[in-house]
């Protein structure tokens, strides 16, 4: 999976054509919670930037083979086949390559294996390794071939490890989910759908047909790792005996693995910057264009640090952020050279904790379980849940950092994305779930993106009186965690609570729980256990795809195995579970059975993707997760040249820098447009 956590807006939006989920761009992570501060005071603002300390045209990019750029996002695991974290992708899809990869236009393309085949009955893929790909240690120096049985290796090391993107391949895998549940013997992993044909040929054994599964192979879980290596790194490292106290593999640090891809991790320096550098042994060198990557940690604190480095000459590109009380002054100087950063393909939104069971960040509970019963009572309402929706002003919260035509077209209103798969009549997915739940609903709605379908004070009230009707006691206050560092995030935070209070007349309130930049992050992102899930209500983590096929979004929502059950206070499993009565109580049972019957449709696509629309037209209807937007996106100015980097839809292609190129003057619009129209056409 890609999940994404909020961040800051940054000059990274410039970069990527159009960044995948995390942020708006490749480099930077994804968008800002919405929350925003009562409880603390502000920090003194930031000075400034002079509007006029630098003119256009002595803007040159100082350096256009070694690119510099900020991120909020820094490197926590290297294990490759365990993380399933953007923060962590953006590095290692650098590091690591897989067998498929995309290309500039976001087609399938060879990249270890240099082609493949299925079998008659699409049960068995077989692919074709490429020869002479090297694996080389930190230092650059060679150290094996890359081969078939690396694939092996990294597939089996990933379930023992507990990957946390494993439940992608339940299911798919022949024999993989019931390896979970195993000894972990050599005898068991021979019942597992993968095998080494020969040094070079590998195969996939599938329980059923998956016809996107080429797709998939692009995501890091079926990335290689060499056995002798991993072994190598402890004794909790080998196959079979996993213990991970045991085992240094895939920890930060430069010689934790192996490497395959365009570049190498120089050095890494929390709170700090993160080196990385061209692998000079790389397979397919030729189109890697720059021979060093800076990442610079930059917490959000100044908006206005990124375009001082860009008029310096130091980073390739800067947003230009209507955070800046000179926004339209920037506007003008850079008049003929900004460009707007495209529509990425994750989707944020409001996650509901529908089984709070910590109450240390709190502004109401105060610790104690007892007072949050009205809450818990609240969220498990649909009525109360759909008045929510009804009173957030998701273009007033987008505007904050984006200009109101990209605030517009950031809206989304289904839990996918909108564009990725087409029925073979041309209609596009977003389509697809608008006429399913056009078709199944009393309160029809556009759902296209690029307008919010629900802004209604009225709706938000009648919802309100019918909640009250099902045993609801109101005022219902929710708890929000707020990163207090970063404007951008306050700011935005402050938007959805007026917005909401104001569009219920103090009815929900909305408790911003001003933290740290590390609090939030741990609690509401890399935290795994649904009992630490100390919220109500969060917007800090997004969903972008994995592979080509609309399952990737819709499983995240099962409740027998979907990963964001964690994120909403639940454990996997619905019959005999704990909180069953809870997914019951919020449709979570029926949007599993219309997911798995939308599963099981392998041999006729435009009907797999009509039974997926139902389902995510049930998730819009029962409003159990609310979808608001894509990740951030903004108008900058860059020296990137226009889609020289790859793009994808799904996989790891969108964070490498491979293909990248920089120049060493401004982009113009018109250069720009032109590329675009270009590139629209695929030429």
């Amino acid at each position: 999976m890609k999940k994404y956590f909020a961040t800051f807006l940054s000059a990274l939006m410039a970069l990527s054509l159009a960044a995948c989920g995390t942020d708006t761009s490749a480099g930077a992570p994804a968008e800002a919670p919405a929350e925003g501060g009562e409880a603390t005071a502000e920090a003194a603002a930031p000075e400034a930037a002079d509007v006029n300390a630098t003119a256009v045209a002595d803007i040159k990019l100082a350096d256009t083979e070694n690119l510099v750029e900020v991120t909020s996002y820094e490197l926590q695991s290297m294990d490759y086949v365990v993380s399933a974290k953007t923060e962590d992708h953006e590095y290692n899809a650098n590091f690591v390559d897989g067998l498929l990869e995309n290309d500039t236009y976001g087609n399938l393309k060879d990249c270890i294996a240099e082609s493949y085949e299925a079998s008659e009955d699409g049960l068995t893929w077989t692919f074709h390794l490429k020869k002479g790909v090297m694996w080389v240690t930190s230092d650059g120096e060679e150290y094996d071939e890359v081969k078939a049985e690396d694939f092996v290796t990294g597939l089996r090391h990933g379930v023992e490890f507990n990957s946390e993107t494993a439940w992608l391949l339940e299911g798919v895998i022949k024999g993989y989910a019931e390896y979970e549940a195993s000894d972990f013997s050599d005898a068991e992993w021979e019942k597992v759908g993968i095998k080494a044909v020969d040094d070079y040929t590998l195969e996939f054994t599938l329980e059923a047909p998956a016809p996107y599964f080429p797709s998939m192979t692009c995501y890091a879980v079926l990335y290689p790792i060499n056995k002798s290596f991993l072994e190598g790194k402890g004794t909790g490292c080998k196959l079979g005996a996993p213990d991970i106290e045991s085992c240094t593999f895939g920890q930060v640090a430069p010689d934790s693995i192996l490497y395959n891809g365009g570049f190498i991790l120089e050095s890494n320096d929390l709170k700090s910057s993160t080196v990385l550098v061209k692998n000079e042994a790389y397979w397919d060198a030729e189109n890697v264009h720059l021979n060093s990557v800076k990442r610079i940690y930059d917490d959000g604190s100044d908006p206005y640090s990124v375009i001082r480095g860009f008029e310096a000459g130091t980073y390739a590109a800067s947003a230009i952020s209507p955070l800046w009380e000179d926004f339209d002054a920037y506007m003008s100087k850079y008049d003929g050279y900004v460009t707007d950063s495209l529509p990425d393909h994750s989707t944020f939104g409001v996650v509901f904790n529908m089984n709070r069971q910590v109450f240390d960040q709190s502004n109401y509970c105060e610790g104690n379980p007892e007072a949050n019963a009205p809450t818990h009572n609240a969220i498990l309402n649909e009525n109360f849940r759909k008045a929510l929706r009804a009173a957030y002003d998701v273009k007033a919260y987008n505007m904050v950092t984006s200009p109101e035509r990209i605030a517009l077209s950031m809206i989304r209103n289904i839990d996918n994305d909108s564009n990725i798969v087409k029925a073979s009549d041309g209609r596009s997915y977003g389509e697809l779930v608008n006429e399913a739940y056009n078709a199944s609903t009393d309160t029809p709605a556009d759902l296209s993106d690029g307008q919010y379908a629900w802004l209604d004070k009225d709706a938000a009230l009648a919802y309100i009186e019918a909640a009250k009707e099902e045993g609801v006691e109101f005022p219902v206050h929710l708890d929000m965690l707020v990163d207090e560092t970063s404007k951008a995030r306050t700011d935005r935070a402050r938007s959805m609570k007026d917005s909401i209070e104001s569009n219920t007349d103090g009815q929900i309130i909305i408790e911003l729980v001003m933290r740290d930049s590390d609090t939030v992050t741990n609690i509401a992102y890399r935290n795994n256990d649904p009992a630490a899930m100390d919220y109500d209500i969060s917007t800090f983590t997004g969903w972008g795809p994995d592979y080509a096929d609309p399952k990737t979004f819709v499983d995240i929502y099962s409740p027998v195995s979907g990963y964001y059950m964690k994120a909403m206070g639940l454990e996997n499993g619905l019959e005999g579970a704990a909180d069953e009565d809870i997914k019951r109580a919020v449709g979570l049972a029926e949007y599993e059975e219309l997911y798995r019957a939308a599963d099981e449709i392998v041999d006729d696509m435009d009907a797999r993707y009509e039974a997926f629309a139902k389902a995510d037209a049930q998730l819009v209807e029962t409003a159990f997760y609310i979808p608001t937007s894509t990740n951030t996106r903004s108008v900058r100015v860059t020296h990137v040249v226009p889609f020289t980097r790859y793009y994808s839809v799904c996989g790891m292609t969108e964070y490498k820098y491979k293909g990248l190129q920089l120049q060493e003057g401004l982009v113009t619009a018109d250069e720009y447009n032109k590329a675009f129209e270009a590139w629209e056409k695929g030429e």
